[in-house]
């Protein structure tokens, strides 16, 4: 009697477990918050806000999350990975996507799963000026210039961040948008006070997020999101996305949406 009791309570567990990580952390979003000290930041842009998000996989819930809470910014950072290889609707994603808006703009950078046979393939949606592969906008406020770059995916796309490093002045605040975190181990990327990128969900299945047996990165001290130091005080924040891939389940790293305001040092 004691071993079916114990038999009954295992196999229960295991229901309760696959229904969490298939059903309810999927779609309970983290909303975190980082405030960023950069030194030689100019005066009109203390207190700047950086919307960032990641790997949405035609999840389009985080949509109704930020109109929920009411949350805007002064720029928004899509960091790839856009649509799905599951049967996810890719217009509802396009249509969601035209729905974002900021003063400063809303960029985007191509991620591996945004590409087809090679070529980078967003339809239906039309990214336009939104695209920021391996280009650098200035963002002026008060006078004042920061900027913001971009780079294709390192492995799907054509990445230069030499090029993309030449088409900032020297001495100037920059920002840089990276699908995969590891492009702030290239050499070129000591040039960025700050890279947000995507790419490793976190993990997506850890051990209450102490260890993830999966990490789709080469950065340093088993790394798979948050802030980490890069060389002369670069920053990276990598987002735990939004979506899954591969397979629709998640546990130990909730879906996450990244509020970042940047302060001068």
């Amino acid at each position: 009697m004691r071993s079916m009791v114990i038999v009954i309570f295992v196999i229960l567990l295991v229901l309760g477990l696959i229904f969490y990580s298939v059903v309810i952390e999927p779609q309970w979003i983290q909303l975190s918050r980082y405030a960023i000290a950069i030194p030689n930041l100019p005066q009109p842009f203390e207190g700047f806000t950086i919307l960032h998000l990641s790997d949405f996989h035609g999840r389009v819930g985080a949509f109704s999350f930020l109109r929920r809470h009411n949350i805007s910014a002064d720029v928004v950072a899509v960091t790839g990975d856009l649509f799905s290889w599951k049967t996810l609707p890719r217009r509802r994603m396009a249509h969601a996507l035209d729905t974002l808006r900021a003063p400063a703009g809303v960029y985007y950078v191509s991620g591996n799963h945004d590409y087809r046979h090679g070529e980078l393939n967003l339809g239906p949606w039309q990214a336009g000026d939104r695209l920021l592969d391996n280009r650098a906008v200035p963002l002026t406020r008060g006078g004042e210039t920061i900027w913001l770059a971009g780079l294709s995916d390192l492995i799907k796309g054509k990445p230069d961040l030499a090029r993309v490093s030449s088409l900032i002045p020297e001495g100037e605040i920059a920002i840089l948008l990276s699908h995969r975190p590891d492009a702030v181990l290239l050499p070129q990327s000591s040039r960025f006070n700050l890279v947000l990128s995507g790419h490793t969900h976190g993990g997506q299945v850890t051990l209450w997020g102490h260890w993830a047996p999966v990490r789709h990165t080469h950065v340093g001290q088993r790394y798979v999101a948050g802030k980490w130091m890069g060389t002369k005080d670069t920053i990276l924040i990598t987002s735990r996305g939004l979506g899954e891939s591969e397979l629709p389940v998640r546990f130990g790293s909730r879906p996450e949406i990244v509020y970042i305001t940047l302060y001068r040092a």
